[in-house]
């Protein structure tokens, strides 16, 4: 059954339960535009005190590379996903998915939701755990279908 697409951009199925997920997007320089605005130049900022340092060419492309890939999710889109098999945040660096066999925790909030492969935290969250960030838009009706999607996992708590 296709979904109906409801407040920015959400894509809820039409009889309120998560068939073939839910979608949406999250676009940080509508949320937070001062953050994003912040971010953005930051990373310019890196860059040019990187070309400063007069390294090879490859050395400046990798490290520029990584300092714009560090802060991009404060001021890139986001398309996220939420299935029966798992989550998924898109970027233009490509897709990060994450199956429900491998999250053993999730903390879902007002602002979005994080699941990692830890049952509590741990300090390689930054890079194994997964956030979706929930657009200000739609955000309550969003947070329902993701409980609920949540709770037939055995994630909810």
């Amino acid at each position: 059954m296709p979904g109906a697409t409801g407040l920015a951009g959400l894509e809820l199925a039409a009889t309120g339960a998560v068939r073939d997920g839910v979608r949406w997007s999250y676009n940080p320089w509508r949320e937070r535009p001062a953050l994003a605005m912040t971010a953005a130049a930051a990373a310019l900022t890196l860059c040019a005190v990187i070309v400063r340092l007069h390294e090879p060419l490859g050395v400046t492309l990798a490290l520029s590379l990584a300092a714009v890939a560090t802060l991009s999710p404060l001021f890139v889109v986001a398309r996220c996903r939420a299935d029966e098999g798992g989550v998924t945040r898109g970027g233009p660096g490509g897709d990060r998915r994450r199956s429900w066999s491998t999250i053993r925790r999730a903390s879902l909030t007002r602002a979005g939701l994080l699941v990692s492969p830890a049952t509590r935290r741990h300090p390689l969250d930054s890079w194994r755990a997964l956030y979706l960030p929930f657009p200000a838009a739609g955000r309550d009706e969003l947070h329902v279908e993701i409980r609920a999607l949540l709770e037939r996992h055995g994630l909810a708590g």
